[in-house]
């Protein structure tokens, strides 16, 4: 009989209501400030960056485009939007938008994704190459342990060649000298989103006194293992770098390209029907602190449902679930591992991390 944990279960239940917590979820320690990789955006930061992760897509086709454009084509997003700088590389694909908010105080770069996801995920460039342009941004610059992380090469290139990584770090440093009480975003949709974080660690790798913040939508897998790791608790940038990809129920560009691609910062995942967060650290958990992974049908139900699965991927849609997410709703605390399940379904297989219906499902099957 298994009188023990049943009793434990309930005491760690009383325990939850009693703290006003809810069961699920890991709260940070109050008492002790998080790294800046573990600090929760706000929702209206989030909003934010996925109006302008929209509206960036406005501008793809123009040619013409500079910022004298912005203030008539953007709409009434805000006023306060100032356009700084703008650069299409019709070669890479590559769009870049610099804005500049004086009412919320930051410095955003956004990134526009491209109008074929698939081929691009599945060209020759998948081919992974080291992080960076092998000069001055690069992680062996740190140690050389980080020589093995690699990433997507098509994601790498749209950034670090032809230049576009040299005149967007100089105008973003121009920007912070002009108002050095600016936060720093990045963000951007879909190869947008890979772009995005790519350009994040970049910023937290050559400015460690600069906090970087990238909260972008559908991103894609970007790196290897090694890549995937050096995001951890142990990161060099634990402190002025925090990644936050937000997941609209089972659009299936996050979970592409398939094989040997991992995802780093941490996953806000959208219930489409509900529009219910849950928040995974690291997307793949952490069990020193108790925070759960994605489950093992985080990927599975995305193939099984196409082509409704690439649906959700749409950047309004994105935006669409989070503006009608109540400020009170908003992401707080990392999904909690269930730790009253065991491996008992498969010897080798985290179940673990499974919900009680999905536990289920598995031993019915």
């Amino acid at each position: 009989m298994k009188i023990l944990p049943s009793i434990v279960s309930i005491v760690h239940s009383l325990l939850f209501l009693l703290l006003g917590i809810n069961h699920g979820s890991v709260s940070v320690d109050a008492s002790n400030d998080p790294p800046y990789s573990e600090t929760f955006p706000s929702l209206n930061d989030a909003v934010s960056m996925a109006r302008l992760s929209k509206l960036v897509y406005k501008f793809k086709h123009d040619r013409n485009f500079t910022c004298a454009d912005f203030t008539s084509a953007s709409g009434n997003i805000t006023k306060e939007i100032l356009c700084e700088w703008y650069i299409h590389d019709y070669s890479l694909g590559t769009q870049v938008l610099l804005v500049s908010n004086k009412e919320e105080k930051y410095i955003a770069v956004i990134f526009a994704g491209t109008d074929d996801i698939r081929t691009s995920l599945e060209d020759t460039n998948i081919l992974t190459k080291e992080f960076g342009n092998n000069s001055t941004v690069s992680l062996s610059n740190i140690d050389q342990q980080y020589k093995m992380v690699t990433v997507h090469g098509g994601f790498n290139d749209a950034v670090f060649t032809d230049g576009i990584w040299d005149q967007v770090y100089a105008q973003v440093q121009n920007l912070l000298r002009q108002h050095p009480s600016y936060s720093l975003w990045t963000t951007g949709h879909s190869l947008g989103a890979a772009n995005a974080i790519l350009a994040a660690t970049a910023f937290a790798l050559l400015n460690r006194d600069q906090r970087v913040l990238s909260i972008n939508f559908g991103c894609p897998q970007i790196g290897n293992h090694h890549w995937r790791d050096f995001f951890n608790s142990t990161s060099p940038l634990t402190n002025n770098l925090s990644i936050w990809r937000v997941v609209l129920a089972w659009d299936l560009v996050p979970r592409l390209p398939s094989y040997f691609f991992y995802h780093s910062g941490h996953t806000i995942q959208i219930d489409a029907k509900t529009n219910d967060l849950e928040v995974y650290y690291e997307h793949y958990g952490e069990d020193q602190h108790g925070y759960a992974g994605v489950s093992i049908y985080w990927y599975s139900k995305s193939y099984a449902w196409l082509p409704f699965a690439l649906n959700d991927h749409h950047m309004y849609k994105y935006l669409d679930h989070l503006e009608r997410i109540e400020p009170k709703l908003w992401v707080q605390n990392f999904y909690e591992t269930h730790s009253n399940f065991h491996d008992d379904v498969h010897d080798d297989f985290p179940d673990d991390l499974l919900l009680p219906e999905e536990k289920t499902k598995i031993m019915v099957e």
